[in-house]
C-alpha cells in the first residue's frame, strides 16, 4: 500500500509508503498537531483537524510495457473527491505514469555495463600450472598475483621457497615463480580481450534487438523476454522516487 499526503487542494507528497515517522514529521513541518500512529492506517482516508490536510491512498497507473525497450517516466496526478453529508473530501490519488521508448545508444550503454563485471569474474579465477611435474591449482586474483610477484623479488638468487596453492604445497624456484605469473598473466589478458571484443560487438549493432542478442555471461541471453509490443507485468518495474 502507497499513501499520499494533500495540503490545500495541492500535492505535497507521495506516492510513498507506509512510514509513521516520516508522515508525522511532515505534519510537523505543515504545523500541525495532529499525528498518526500505525493503527490509524485502518481508517484511510484520514482528515486531520485543519480540514486542509488529508493522507489518502495512492493509486498508480501504469501502462504495461516491456522494460527492454522502454523507460517508466514521471507521473501527473488526479486527486478523487467524494461528497459526504458536510464536505467534499478527497479520497484517493490518482498517478498516471508515462513510459518513453529507450534510444539504441541508451541501450547500448547499459549493455556496455554488464561487460565488466563479468571481465571481472573471468579475471578472477583459477587455472591449473604444471611446475616441475605436478599440477597446482593457482588464483588469479590481484592480491594472488601481488603476493607471488612479492615472493619473486625477494626470493634470493638460488633460493627456493615453499608455497601454498589451492591444491598443495610446492617448492618454487624464481624460474618457477616466473612461469607461474606468466600463465597468470595470459588468463588475466584473455579476459581483458574479451571485454574489448564484447564493448566491440556491443558498439557494431545496428538495432536493439541485435543489442540484446550479444551474449555477455555464460547464460544465454539472461534478458531476453517478450520482445517489443510483449506484455509484461506492471510490477517489473523501477520507478522515479518522490
Amino acid at each position: 500500500m502507497e499513501i499520499a499526503l494533500i495540503h490545500k487542494g495541492s500535492l505535497e507528497l507521495g506516492p510513498f509508503p507506509l512510514n509513521v515517522r516520516y508522515i508525522n514529521s511532515e505534519l510537523e513541518d505543515l504545523g500541525l498537531e495532529d499525528r498518526i500512529s500505525d493503527l490509524s492506517f485502518r481508517r484511510m482516508p484520514i482528515h486531520f483537524s485543519d480540514g486542509l490536510t488529508h493522507l489518502v491512498c495512492a493509486e498508480k497507473i501504469i501502462p504495461e510495457y516491456n522494460p527492454m525497450y522502454y523507460n517508466l517516466g514521471n507521473f501527473t496526478w488526479e486527486i478523487v473527491e467524494e461528497e459526504t453529508s458536510s464536505a467534499i473530501l478527497p479520497v484517493k490519488v490518482l498517478f498516471r505514469y508515462s513510459i518513453s521508448e529507450k534510444t539504441l545508444d541508451e541501450v547500448k550503454n547499459n549493455r556496455k555495463n554488464e561487460i565488466s563485471p563479468e571481465r571481472k569474474r573471468k579475471e578472477n579465477t583459477s587455472i591449473t600450472v604444471n611446475v616441475n611435474g605436478v599440477d597446482v591449482i593457482v588464483s588469479t586474483t590481484r592480491e594472488e598475483r601481488i603476493l607471488l610477484t612479492t615472493k619473486l623479488t625477494s626470493l634470493a638468487p638460488g633460493a627456493t621457497c615453499n608455497y601454498k596453492f589451492q591444491n598443495t604445497w610446492a617448492e618454487l624456484s624464481a624460474e618457477n615463480l616466473n612461469h607461474i605469473i606468466s600463465q597468470i598473466d595470459v588468463k588475466v589478458q584473455e579476459s581483458f580481450d574479451w571485454e574489448f571484443s564484447k564493448r566491440n560487438e556491443v558498439d557494431s549493432c545496428s538495432s536493439i534487438d541485435e543489442v540484446y542478442n550479444v551474449a555477455i555471461t555464460n547464460v544465454d541471453n539472461p534478458r531476453r523476454g517478450p520482445r517489443r509490443g510483449g506484455r509484461v507485468r506492471s510490477d517489473f518495474i523501477q520507478e522515479e522516487g518522490i
